[in-house]
């Protein structure tokens, strides 16, 4: 089992100096409350878990699957090679018409790389939100080892004419000041809608933001649907992601590997241009 994420304490001094720079001054000498997981947001977590995955641990996936990517008047076809290992590494590859494309996220830290080979990092409120976004069975499984993990119950609500159960997932930093505890806050959180019979992911949505502003927020949002059983855990053969409301990437399933032990140093980041993390 991966051990779970904590975050070394010389990378939170630096994090916590950078993101204070954010914050209005009313809020940096506060001290943050302590906030828990709600039960009924657990108990349900749970249920959703067992359904998806019966009596299976899971700890990482692999998904095989023909990939759609749209991005303004570019629109390129190929397949999709997508990898996360719990809610914190993830490594996502497309092999498009106009080249190879990817993302690698490891932990509050990320990459992408484009079809010119050259390697831009991830802005670092852009690492808070959960690697498995395509897989988040991982993050109801990582409310067990990952002390930083809250989950809320929004209640039962119709989502495109579904009914669904929302729920509020996001990474709280314990002992940190109000400030940059709120912020991770938003910059983390994730709303997701599971069906209400089956406790199925349906939908996942949360914010982007520019490299250079993490309280602009664009909003992204996950589609999921098809489901089918592979080792015995379901997994969604249709993903949609869209992004303003737009489809970016559209994925169709074809094969799907759970818990073969992928190693840490799938998530290894490239180097990258001196300045290039925001």
């Amino acid at each position: 089992m991966p051990k779970p994420f904590k975050l070394p304490s010389q990378l939170i001094v630096f994090l916590c100096s950078a993101l204070l720079l954010f914050l209005p001054g009313s809020l940096v000498g506060q001290t943050a409350p302590i906030i828990a997981s709600n039960p009924n947001a657990v108990s349900l977590a749970s249920q959703a878990l067992q359904s998806m995955a019966g009596g299976t641990e899971l700890t990482d996936i692999t998904i095989q699957a023909t990939a759609n990517y749209i991005a303004g008047s570019d629109e390129e076809t190929g397949t999709a090679t997508l990898v996360a290992r719990g809610n914190a590494q993830s490594l996502i590859t497309l092999n498009l018409s106009a080249g190879q494309r990817q993302e690698i996220r490891n932990g509050i830290a990320g990459a992408w790389i484009g079809p010119d080979g050259t390697a831009t990092a991830l802005a670092t409120h852009n690492c808070f939100i959960d690697a498995n976004w395509f897989f988040p069975a991982l993050s109801l499984s990582a409310l067990a080892t990952d002390p930083t993990q809250v989950i809320t119950l929004v209640g039962q609500q119709v989502y495109e004419g579904e009914q669904v159960y929302h729920l509020t997932l996001f990474h709280y930093m314990a002992g940190q000041r109000a400030g940059t505890v709120l912020l991770v806050q938003s910059v983390s959180a994730m709303d997701l809608y599971l069906d209400a019979v089956t406790l199925r992911p349906v939908a996942l949505a949360f914010n982007i933001h520019p490299d250079s502003d993490a309280y602009t927020s664009v909003p992204a949002e996950i589609h999921f649907g098809a489901y089918q059983q592979f080792q015995g855990v379901w997994v969604p053969t249709r993903i949609q992601k869209y992004l303003q409301n737009s489809l970016l990437l559209d994925l169709t399933v074809t094969n799907v590997v759970v818990n073969s032990g992928v190693s840490a140093s799938t998530f290894m980041l490239p180097a990258v241009a001196e300045g290039g993390a925001q």
